[in-house]
C-alpha cells in the first residue's frame, strides 16, 4: 500500500478526480486542507504494479504541481468502526465514540 499528496491547479481538480475514480488501484481519495489538496490511497499487489500507476496514471494527470509518495512499511494500528454520535452541528462540532476505552 502507499498513499499520495497532490497539489494541483483548482481548474484541473475535477478532471484529475475522474482519471484517479476510474482507476482500479486507487481505494481512496480524500479532499484535504494544508500542503496538498488531494490524500490519495492506492494498493497495489507489487511494485510493478504502482510503477504502473505512476507511469499510467499519476504522471498523465493534468495541473500537477506537486506529488508526494509515501510507501506503507507496516501497519501499527488500523482502527476500524469508529462512529457518530448524534448529528454534526452547525459548527462542525461532532462528537466520537470507540467501543472500548483506552
Amino acid at each position: 500500500s502507499c498513499y499520495y499528496e497532490l497539489e494541483a491547479r483548482p481548474d484541473a481538480l475535477p478532471e484529475i478526480l475522474r482519471r484517479l475514480e476510474a482507476c482500479p488501484t486507487v481505494t481512496q481519495i480524500y479532499r484535504v486542507t494544508g500542503e496538498c489538496c488531494l490524500h490519495i490511497h492506492a494498493v497495489a499487489a507489487d511494485q510493478e504494479e504502482l510503477e504502473r500507476l505512476m507511469n499510467e496514471v499519476l504522471d498523465r494527470l493534468p495541473g500537477v504541481e506537486k506529488l508526494t509518495t509515501r510507501v506503507i512499511l507496516s501497519r501499527v494500528k488500523d482502527v476500524k468502526g469508529l462512529r457518530l454520535e448524534g448529528k454534526a452541528e452547525e459548527h462542525g462540532n461532532m462528537r466520537f465514540s470507540r467501543k472500548k476505552n483506552c
